[in-house]
């Protein structure tokens, strides 16, 4: 698994982690750290030549930009 996989599987546990918190700080606290990992992934993926043209999945341009990944 490469490092874009990887970061957007910590987004994705972050946001599993948010939809079981209760207190509103925490989860908007797991949404932001959940975008922020996507974010340092679509940079590697920049960086390394393999944007989104050449991935599996397009990511969801209706999506809210924490669910891109």
């Amino acid at each position: 698994m490469g490092k874009p996989a990887e970061y957007r599987e910590n987004a994705a546990l972050c946001l599993e982690a948010m939809r079981a918190a209760e207190v509103p700080e925490v989860k908007e606290s797991l949404q932001s750290l959940a975008q922020r990992w996507i974010e340092l992934a679509a940079r590697e993926e920049r960086n390394s030549g393999r944007g989104w043209g050449r991935s599996n999945q397009a990511p969801q341009r209706d999506a809210p930009p924490w669910q891109r990944f």
